[in-house]
């Protein structure tokens, strides 16, 4: 006890300290309300200002990716159904087309076999003819090589 006596003496602490600590506890339970309620408002305003605004980015954000891939697959769905309009197009396109040249082929066969039979039937008609007179020329030619 001797110690702590000495120690507090030098520190320079006498009986007064026990009254002084009861007042400081008195005003600060007095005054704590009073400022400590201000800068706790303060504090909170803070808070509200800065930690609570990033939450409110971070809903923000995660609102924007939602957009962004509803977006993406709106995107891809047109991108989609634009293919698949496309390629039925083609082969619409694709089908009218074959039909035409079959079209254009088989009036084209028809003409060439029209013209090869009239041509054939020209010619078998000379052809009887020629050997019609095949017999004519033939005696005419052996009477020019007897003369």
């Amino acid at each position: 006890m001797n110690t702590i006596v000495t120690i507090l003496n030098s520190l320079k602490i006498d009986a007064t300290f026990l009254v002084q600590f009861a007042l400081f506890v008195v005003f600060f339970n007095i005054i704590a309300p009073l400022l400590f309620k201000k800068l706790q408002e303060v504090l909170d305003l803070r808070e509200s200002k800065t930690t609570k605004l990033e939450s409110h980015a971070h809903h923000i954000y995660k609102q924007a990716e939602d957009l962004a891939e509803q977006y993406k697959g709106s995107v891809e769905k047109t991108h989609q159904d634009s293919q698949a309009i496309a390629s039925k197009k083609k082969a619409e396109i694709l089908a009218k087309e074959k039909e035409i040249l079959n079209g254009a082929e088989e009036k084209m066969s028809s003409d060439y076999d029209a013209k090869r039979s009239t041509l054939l039937k020209e010619i078998a008609e000379k052809r009887t003819a020629v050997m019609a007179e095949a017999e004519k020329l033939s005696n005419n030619l052996v009477e020019k090589l007897t003369k």
